[in-house]
């Protein structure tokens, strides 16, 4: 913008970068359900906490909804660019749960077939269930908020960060099996969980 952002922009930046945190978390709670995993950033998993249990689905579907209140109070106004913000949450949740469906069909817990593993699997599981959302997404929502959402520039966003978002995730599982937990900040379950 080559300016300091006006009161007005960036609540609602702000809000929209909440919004990518709520989206998280969303995914956080389920993936940790999914998983059972016991610890997050050093913490027990909320699904863990006391009288939380499976009520934690709930709870993380609420985190999602959350998104679209927020969107329908703060951005409707701009038609254009409420639908754009709504289509681009949607789609990138939508990738973001073809990469959990991966992973999950992937590495059953009661079987081991290492004929399901391939690096075209693997690499597909690390940039739908990760680098869209924690990459892609935020870039892609200040174009969008900047009115620089262009199709040349969002190409250009994601040739750029989906890499990055896939050197990322391979790290962070390299990290989920041989970093020490009380670093990690969490146990990690990767083998476990048949996630070679």
């Amino acid at each position: 913008l080559g300016r300091d952002l006006s009161k007005d922009e960036f609540f609602h930046s702000a809000t929209l970068g909440w919004m990518i945190e709520l989206l998280q978390a969303f995914f956080l709670v389920s993936d940790d359900i999914m998983d059972s995993s016991k610890t997050r950033r050093g913490s027990p998993c909320w699904y863990l906490m006391p009288d939380v249990g499976m009520i934690a689905i709930n709870d993380a579907f609420m985190l999602e909804s959350a998104i679209y209140i927020l969107l329908k109070k703060y951005f409707r106004e701009n038609k254009e660019k409420y639908i754009d913000l709504v289509e681009l949450f949607h789609e990138v949740t939508f990738q973001t749960e073809l990469g959990q469906a991966c992973d999950l069909l992937t590495a059953p817990e009661d079987k081991v077939d290492l004929d399901n593993f391939s690096l075209e699997k693997y690499t597909f599981i690390v940039i739908y269930k990760t680098a869209y959302y924690s990459f892609y997404l935020p870039v892609a929502l200040a174009l969008h908020f900047c009115d620089k959402a262009t199709p040349k520039n969002l190409q250009i966003a994601k040739d750029i960060l989906i890499p990055m978002g896939e050197y990322f995730q391979i790290q962070d599982d390299y990290l989920d099996n041989f970093a020490d937990p009380t670093v990690l900040g969490k146990i990690g379950t990767d083998i476990q969980d048949n996630k070679c």
